[in-house]
């Protein structure tokens, strides 16, 4: 099966093509804006066609039999920097390429979504539950779906995997995500900083679990996920804030958890249920949050992390992005993935 991976040089990109690389014919697509040394992986390598994703032609997608579309403004804060481009890219240029796709005979389409998109949420939210997205970037992904599934027919199958909030070890590493960040500036500073009241709820789950998602989705009979959504994520894995912040402050020697003198409540708060993957497609995740704190912490040892490198702007996107533009590496136009 020859699969095209949009965004394969990102977060969950690098991850998803090295598990994929050794079962599947890989092509990546992607700007290759953000920094890629944290760590090597195996399908690194593969050939990517380098390019805005707005500027995808069909001509890009001939011969493929599936798409992997990660490609996008990538989480919250990103998204309200400039609401109209979160639009452009992540809903029209989604749409476009997906339209692409069907046109070239591309019979499978998976398409990365979030669980941000329930918002704000007091019950256990399901994929039939009402969506409440508050963000340019939520509801860039709801408007996304919704034009997907009406592309669906006999010979092409949109399929929406609502992912839980990331985390874990990447070559494009992000410190902008919560049991990332908060494991490193324990490691960094001795304090588990809590900018938040910790009440929240995030559904999370482990880069390498997600992209089994994806793997499992592709080698899935058409009938079997073509129209359907899917949470990706596990039951035992909602959490509070305060509760990863415990785990984080359990496993990192000396630190301790601190709250910010601004801190409030957090309007964003869901918990998710993941039993219609887990019973449709049987997929089981391998990760838990305590696990992933272990890993991060090992790795951070590793690589004797400090201070400045916990503030590096590579590993925040959005502070990344605004330094390309302040340099003039980049214009606004550009500004993607």
């Amino acid at each position: 099966m020859k699969v095209l991976v949009t965004g394969n040089k990102g977060y969950i990109g690098n991850v998803l093509v090295s598990l994929m690389s050794e079962k599947f014919d890989v092509v990546g697509f992607d700007s290759t804006l953000y920094p890629q040394e944290f760590i090597i992986k195996n399908g690194q390598n593969i050939h990517t066609i380098k390019k805005d994703i707005r500027n995808v032609t069909k001509e890009d997608l001939k011969g493929f039999d599936a798409v992997i579309h990660l490609a996008g403004l990538s989480n919250d804060p990103m998204g309200e920097i400039n609401p109209a481009l979160t639009d452009e890219i992540n809903f029209h240029t989604t749409v476009k390429l997906a339209k692409f796709a069907k046109t070239m005979g591309i019979s499978k389409f998976i398409f990365s979504s979030s669980c941000s998109t329930y918002g704000v949420n007091s019950d256990i939210v399901n994929e039939n539950s009402t969506l409440s997205p508050q963000t340019a970037y939520a509801k860039s992904k709801v408007e996304s779906e919704k034009e997907l599934l009406k592309l669906q027919d006999t010979s092409f199958s949109p399929v929406i995997l609502r992912n839980a909030t990331v985390y874990g070890v990447s070559p494009s590493l992000r410190l902008d995500l919560v049991v990332n960040n908060l494991t490193c500036c324990a490691f960094t500073t001795g304090v588990v900083k809590l900018l938040s009241d910790g009440t929240a709820w995030r559904p999370l789950i482990h880069v390498e679990d997600v992209s089994n998602a994806f793997i499992q989705c592709l080698l899935a009979k058409d009938e079997d996920v073509s129209g359907e959504i899917f949470n990706v994520g596990s039951n035992s894995e909602n959490y509070k804030v305060k509760e990863i912040a415990k785990l984080v402050e359990d496993t990192v020697p000396d630190s301790k958890i601190e709250y910010a003198s601004s801190a409030s409540k957090d309007s964003r708060s869901y918990r998710v249920d993941f039993s219609k993957i887990n019973s449709n497609l049987g997929f089981e995740t391998k990760w838990t949050v305590g696990d992933g704190v272990k890993e991060l912490y090992k790795v951070f040892s590793e690589k004797c992390f400090t201070k400045n490198d916990f503030v590096d702007k590579n590993f925040y996107r959005v502070q990344f992005l605004k330094s390309l533009l302040d340099s003039g590496k980049i214009n606004s136009s550009l500004y993607l993935q």
